[in-house]
């Protein structure tokens, strides 16, 4: 069995008599414990505040000329 070679001097003979195994440990778990990002404020045609005053349509009309 190879031992990985981010263990510590006394990680690896434990390993290797199979009396201690690594926790394991991916990208995944890393981060899934990352400080989550702040939430950024809804506006726009994506959130709740739409500009209702102008409505453009979305076929040209005559009058846009």
């Amino acid at each position: 069995m190879r031992t990985r070679q981010d263990l510590a001097w006394w990680q690896k003979p434990l390993v290797f008599l199979k009396l201690w195994r690594p926790p394991h440990r991916t990208k995944h778990h890393e981060v899934r414990d990352m400080e989550r990002p702040p939430v950024p404020p809804v506006t726009g045609n994506h959130g709740n505040l739409i500009d209702t005053r102008v409505r453009r349509s979305r076929v040209p009309q005559r009058s846009d000329g």
